[in-house]
This record gives C-alpha cells, sequence and structure tokens, in this order.
C-alpha cells in the first residue's frame, strides 16, 4: 500500500457542499468498498490537514461511517 501523506484540500466556501456531498457519497458506498480501501480512505482521512484538530480522530471516524450505513 502506498504511503499516505498529510494533505490540505482548499476549497472556496461556495465548494464545500462538493466535499460534502463527496464524503457523503464515500460513507454510503462504504460497505461496497473493499477493506484495503476503507483502510485507505480512513488513513489518509486521519492525515488530512483541517482547520479542526482534535485527538481520537480515527475512532471519531470510524463511529461517524458506522452510524450512518443504510439500512436496507
Amino acid at each position: 500500500m502506498a504511503t499516505i501523506k498529510g494533505r490540505f484540500i482548499r476549497y472556496t466556501e461556495d465548494e464545500e457542499h462538493i466535499l460534502r456531498r463527496l464524503g457523503g457519497a464515500v460513507v454510503v458506498q462504504w460497505d461496497a468498498l473493499p477493506e484495503d480501501i476503507r483502510e485507505r480512505l480512513i488513513n489518509q482521512a486521519t492525515n488530512m490537514s483541517d482547520r479542526y484538530q482534535t485527538v481520537q480522530l480515527r475512532q471519531q471516524i470510524e463511529m461517524f461511517i458506522e452510524k450512518r450505513q443504510p439500512v436496507d
């Protein structure tokens, strides 16, 4: 697996809805993604630079995804 680097995405306020929708689409499709892709996405998310820094980010991401999985 490729090395995950800390990244920062620059976007304008009027583009924020695109980022939210893209993130939401990933969460909705989470169960359809291969395990290695899930792990890579979580690793990348925890290494993203953001104005909101938090502790236990990995656990928060995992709980967020788990709580929002669609129920058939």
